[in-house]
């Protein structure tokens, strides 16, 4: 039985020493898999960093895009605001044109007849001087 015994101890201590052989390679696996964890969540960190950096950046072009359209659209609402007291202008001076016109068409016509009655005035006096020269004698015979 000691042979047997002593194969079976051997036999033993060969499963144990494989056993151990085969944790001491285990641990350095899970050492080397924890390396490399470490590094990946080293490399996650330096991503995580990279993706808020990113988006604040784009946090912040988006705050100026959106500060942009506002001015952008404060000035197409002055544009339009120009345009329709600039159309309101434009017919108010046609409509100051229209009555200057209107003006100087009264003007015109008062005139003609001014001038028209100042010729009849000259043509009534030309006949009273006539008239009047008809009935007195002339001034050469008066001496």
């Amino acid at each position: 039985m000691t042979d047997n015994s002593s194969s079976r101890l051997d036999r033993l201590e060969s499963l144990a020493e494989t056993i151990l052989t085969g944790l001491v390679e285990t641990n350095k696996g899970l050492s080397q898999i924890r390396e490399e964890l470490a590094e990946t969540n080293k490399g996650l960190a330096e991503t995580r960093a990279i993706a808020n950096s990113n988006a604040k950046s784009i946090q912040a072009l988006s705050g100026e895009w959106q500060q942009d359209r506002k001015e952008w659209q404060q000035d197409r609402e002055q544009w339009e605001k120009d345009r329709k007291e600039w159309e309101k202008d434009r017919k108010g001076i046609y409509q100051l044109l229209g009555r200057l016109s209107r003006s100087m068409s009264d003007f015109y016509e008062v005139q003609s007849d001014f001038y028209l009655r100042f010729d009849q005035i000259d043509e009534r006096q030309a006949r009273m001087t006539e008239i009047l020269n008809s009935y007195l004698p002339p001034d050469n015979q008066k001496e």
